[in-house]
């Protein structure tokens, strides 16, 4: 009967930095003291200063290490654990359950479902491990479903068969549609190898395996926010964008009216730019990582030649950069139409501000025009009859004969300036 000798779990958790100093120094801090009080003892590795291993040999020999590795604006860290004894491969789900809940991590109070921020969780994978007894014993997938059900109990939704090292690799995931809407704590790799040496010579391999699920969660995750950009900007602005028969209603509204709608669209148009610049990062994410993707993946002679890498690969330049290229290039229209509609507003307020600028001016030369011609008809009313003492002013005859003509002066000026303007337009 086939037999797994010394199962290993390793998980790699992707997080980006931002926000985290303190909380990685104080996990950091707090984490040997916690794997003490499990019974486990630890170490700081001499070579690597950011792993702390740790080892049990009473009740059972079980040894590990959690590691920290910085990637650009990215944090891994990584839990590894084995058991150093021989499983029946019956009982493949069962032991990977235990080396699972010997984890400190998910125990740990500011780390609550191993995510080191809310906010900028990337993903996960796990990778199980280990070699047959005997020698060159193909698993097959039955059993590779029952180490992942040990790890994510709803099962898998898709997977993807390889080879590494001659030993039978099964990627299996969670996700809406293979592609699309993949959970992030779901990816597992599931990989034993055909002899203890090939075991050994594949721990070599497992800083390029980080990386390369790095560059794996850092596409998705940019596709994924490029795709809820595209919704939350089509919701936003969807008013906006396809309304534009309200224009019409703009020339109802009065110059105090336009001013606010005005300030209304330029905070819109600045907002639909950051937004869909955002949209455009996320597309050149993609990008430079799919090509970190590939140059980690082209160099190693034995992940070069590897399908179901090369599958994803093709995946991230086909499908993820040319989805979020085509949303920024659709979306892009809605900036111009945006900003039509704020040019079309500015113009409104100009010419009604040059309006009111027009009337005012022909209103203060109507009421100079009535008031000159008042205070002359009544200069030459005085000059003709002296008005009697005895009589207050407004009662004389000069002061209605002078308001008289005055009113009379700015009526036929209006008169003469509202047939300019009708004259005016008409030859317009």
């Amino acid at each position: 009967m086939t037999k797994i000798q010394y199962p290993t779990l390793d998980l790699f958790i992707y997080n980006l930095a931002e926000g985290l100093a303190s909380k990685i120094e104080d996990y950091w801090v707090t984490l040997p003291d916690k794997l003490k009080q499990k019974g486990y003892s630890t170490k700081i590795n001499d070579e690597d200063l950011q792993r702390l291993d740790f080892w049990n040999t009473i009740s059972a020999a079980v040894d590990g290490y959690y590691s920290w590795v910085n990637f650009e604006d990215t944090n891994c860290l990584r839990y590894c654990c084995s058991l150093d004894q021989e499983i029946e491969l019956s009982d493949i789900g069962l032991n990977i359950t235990q080396i699972k809940d010997l984890a400190i991590l998910p125990q740990v109070e500011d780390l609550p479902t191993w995510r080191l921020s809310d906010n900028g969780y990337l993903g996960q994978t796990w990778m199980i491990s280990g070699w047959t007894d005997p020698a060159h014993t193909p698993i097959s997938e039955s059993i590779a479903h029952e180490a992942y059900k040990a790890l994510i109990s709803q099962g898998h939704q898709h997977k993807q068969v390889g080879e590494f090292l001659g030993a039978t690799v099964y990627e299996m995931w969670r996700g809406e549609g293979q592609w699309d809407g993949i959970a992030k704590d779901s990816h597992v790799i599931i990989i034993f190898y055909p002899d203890e040496a090939t075991f050994a010579k594949a721990a070599k391999y497992n800083n390029d395996w980080r990386y390369l699920f790095y560059c794996r969660h850092k596409i998705l995750w940019a596709y994924e926010q490029g795709r809820e950009l595209k919704l939350q900007l089509l919701q936003k602005y969807k008013h906006s964008l396809i309304d534009i028969n309200s224009i019409s209603d703009l020339s109802k509204k009065g110059l105090n009216e336009l001013k606010i709608e005005l300030q209304k669209n330029i905070n819109t148009v600045s907002r639909y730019v950051q937004e869909i610049n955002l949209l455009q990062t996320q597309q050149h994410t993609v990008e430079v990582n799919w090509r970190n993707y590939e140059n980690k993946r082209c160099k190693e002679e034995f992940f070069k030649n590897e399908k179901f890498l090369e599958e994803f690969s093709k995946v991230a330049k086909d499908k993820y950069q040319v989805q979020l290229e085509k949303d920024y290039l659709s979306l892009n229209p809605g900036l111009v139409i945006l900003e039509n509609v704020t040019a079309t507003i500015r113009g409104m307020v100009e010419i009604e501000e040059a309006q009111r600028d027009r009337n005012l001016n022909n209103t203060v030369a109507i009421a100079g025009v009535g008031l000159a011609t008042s205070q002359i008809a009544s200069s030459i009313i005085v000059a003709q009859e002296t008005p009697p003492q005895d009589i207050p002013f407004f009662q004389t005859n000069a002061f209605w004969s002078s308001l008289t003509t005055g009113i009379v002066a700015s009526l036929l000026l209006w008169s003469i300036l509202r047939l300019y303007r009708l004259i005016s337009r008409f030859r317009r």
